[in-house]
């Protein structure tokens, strides 16, 4: 079955995004700094247009965007993204709002809420509506857990790299003063989600790899080692063996020494490592019902 690079790029783009935003709420609620939440949240926002740009595009015409927005409640797989994406932004940009002047109060803690569990949510259901019986090889929980490890990973990663360059020079807008001003980078990303940042980091690499390896042991080692090279290259090499060496470094004095580079690498991995997941999932397809190559986009829409 032909790779659909739309959808590739969607539930990739907006999956990290979700994940990003779950990390600022996490910051919010856990403690951290003001300034890399609101860049973290800027970043996720345009990440959530750019991946709702490309999933419209694979719908051939605007018009159809329109049609799945009027036919939400069919709470097929394409309107609940639809609505997850939605919700994700409404947050974030919500989440901003509020922060735009100071703290925000209460409400910024329902935010931060509302932005861990709708960022969580957006990962696995990205996956999860490509579970149907008619396509074996898509049909099992582990597909939508291996899309919500990578995403998650890439959003953890995000995350540390934006506190990582959140640096301001001293004295710099001191009404506005938080944790971030004139700091190195590496005391800014220590300091956030309380001291455990990179626990966390860790701990969205370790879901990536059980997801990739729990979808790769479905698929079987004849069927993924068919696609070798998305498989043991993509996959295995970068995006469980090379996520979870950037995830162990941050638990070492390389997180100290380096943060920059070590969560850019990091984002690398988990960015090529999900690719190559949705990869392989379009490549090991069986091709009995290519529903997303030739069939009618009213008709994906339940129309």
């Amino acid at each position: 079955m032909a790779i659909q690079w739309p959808l590739v790029l969607f539930s990739l783009l907006a999956g990290g995004a979700g994940g990003l935003l779950a990390f600022t709420g996490l910051s919010e609620l856990l403690g951290g700094s003001r300034t890399v939440r609101r860049r973290a949240s800027w970043v996720a926002l345009a990440l959530l247009v750019v991946g709702g740009l490309a999933s419209v595009a694979h719908l051939a015409s605007p018009l159809h965007a329109i049609s799945a927005v009027t036919n939400l409640l069919s709470f097929s797989g394409i309107s609940i993204e639809l609505m997850l994406l939605g919700a994700n932004f409404i947050v974030g940009a919500a989440y901003l709002g509020l922060t735009r002047e100071g703290d925000g109060g209460a409400a910024t803690k329902v935010f931060a809420v509302l932005a861990v569990v709708c960022g969580i949510a957006i990962g696995f259901f990205c996956g999860h509506g490509y579970v149907i019986d008619a396509q074996p090889t898509w049909s099992t929980e582990t597909l939508p857990l291996a899309y919500l490890g990578t995403a998650l990973a890439l959003g953890a990663f995000l995350y540390a790299l934006v506190a990582g360059l959140a640096k301001k020079p001293a004295g710099a807008e001191v009404a506005r003063a938080d944790s971030s001003d004139g700091a190195p980078a590496a005391t800014v990303v220590a300091s956030e989600l309380g001291g455990k940042l990179w626990l966390a980091v860790l701990v969205c690499c370790a879901l990536d790899a059980v997801g990739i390896v729990a979808y790769g042991l479905f698929l079987g080692f004849d069927a993924a080692g068919a696609h070798g090279a998305l498989f043991w290259g993509g996959c295995v090499v970068v995006g469980v063996a090379g996520v979870l060496a950037c995830g162990v470094a941050g638990m070492t004095a390389a997180a100290t020494k380096a943060p920059v580079p070590l969560a850019a690498v990091g984002a690398a991995c988990a960015f090529v490592g999900g690719i190559a997941l949705r990869m392989l999932m379009w490549a090991a397809a069986t091709g009995y019902l290519d529903l997303f190559s030739h069939t009618v986009p009213s008709v994906m829409l339940n129309l």
